[in-house]
């Protein structure tokens, strides 16, 4: 099987989705920002765009980078992770327990423990969709009420407060402030672990092969990519990264409870989704997950500043989830026209230089 043409196909469109993609993130942002602040100026005279509410926004914006981060991670393999949120909380109650009982042990040993249970987690993820050929919706979805149960087993519904209150400084910090608006800790965390993922999606061989596995899984094969290893690799990183996730959300609590994060799969999956992901795999930009959580943090920060009730929150986001899901086919259709075109341009430079 010849796979170049085929890999050709994918390097156009991965370049050509970076500029689709980033200009519809944009209008998203302006669209979004400017009917709050619109809104907010003519009902209430109050002004959306201050300093302060936009630092409220990335600061809140910061913890979904991290969750969006790890389901698109799954995404780009054609995968998707169901057990972000459960993984979070077995993981945090573990890690509850062990402070509560062990106080006496370093910080570092039950963090230490916690991330590595994520990543087990995440290879059982990998196992069962690779090796035992389960849909990754089904395998993760399994592991999803697993990890819950065991959580409610056992914890109850015992609720750990006052877990360690230097530990809050991941999630509570303040680094700098100007004027009204503050830099925080997980600002700066959410920032290095998007440059850390774009840097191996975009700069290593790894990253390349995800994309590639993806695209197409077949022609990845034939290629020689143990397309397996890097799809179990993907699992176990993103559910690390729910791991982690849970520690930010615990520290910003200062509590766990096995009910924690229970919403949190359909909000990494929103993220991921509105920052140009797709469920068939093989597109996306990290740094697209950095829109897509400011943007659903936004709506939800403007829908809270207008009042609207919960109820009709949920009705919108769902709304909106249908709309980016409708955007994302529709510039992927527009890549793949102009990624062939570029194709059979190239073949027929090819066949004319032969000629000549």
């Amino acid at each position: 099987m010849d796979t170049m043409p085929r890999l050709h196909r994918i390097l156009d469109i991965h370049t050509l989705k970076r500029g689709l993609y980033s200009s519809s993130i944009f209008i998203m942002l302006f669209l979004v920002f400017g009917v709050f602040t619109i809104y907010n100026r003519v009902a209430f005279d109050t002004n959306y765009l201050k300093a302060a509410n936009i630092s409220v926004i990335v600061n809140q914006a910061s913890f979904l980078m991290v969750v969006g981060v790890a389901q698109a991670i799954a995404l780009l393999t054609g995968d998707v992770n169901l057990s972000i949120g459960s993984v979070m909380a077995v993981t945090t109650v573990l890690f509850g327990r062990m402070l509560q009982q062990s106080s006496d042990i370093p910080l570092f040993i039950p963090i230490m423990l916690i991330l590595f249970l994520g990543a087990c987690i995440g290879f059982l993820n990998g196992i069962l969709i690779t090796k035992l050929k389960i849909p990754a919706f089904i395998a993760s979805f399994a592991t999803m009420y697993i990890c819950r149960g065991f959580a409610w087993v056992f914890l109850g519904k015992t609720v750990i407060y006052r877990l360690d209150e230097g530990f809050r400084t991941i999630s509570m910090g303040k680094v700098y402030t100007i004027g009204e608006f503050t830099i925080t800790v997980p600002m700066l965390i959410a920032l290095a672990l998007i440059l850390v993922v774009n840097f191996m999606l975009t700069r290593s061989t790894f990253g390349r092969k995800i994309y590639f596995v993806g695209s197409n899984v077949v022609a990845a094969q034939a290629s020689g990519i143990p397309t397996d290893r890097v799809r179990i690799t993907n699992q176990v990183i993103s559910s690390f990264l729910a791991a982690f996730a849970g520690l930010l959300y615990v520290a910003r609590l200062n509590a766990c409870e096995p009910g924690m994060a229970i919403k949190t799969h359909f909000e990494a999956i929103t993220v991921a989704l509105l920052g140009g992901f797709v469920m068939t795999g093989g597109y996306g930009n990290v740094w697209g997950v950095v829109g897509g959580a400011i943007i659903m943090t936004a709506i939800q920060n403007g829908m809270n500043s207008i009042q609207l009730p919960s109820e009709l929150q949920t009705l919108v986001m769902g709304l909106i989830i249908i709309l980016t899901v409708f955007m994302n086919t529709f510039l992927l259709e527009k890549k793949m026209l102009v990624a062939d075109k570029n194709i059979e341009t190239k073949k027929a430079i090819i066949s004319r230089g032969a000629q000549i």
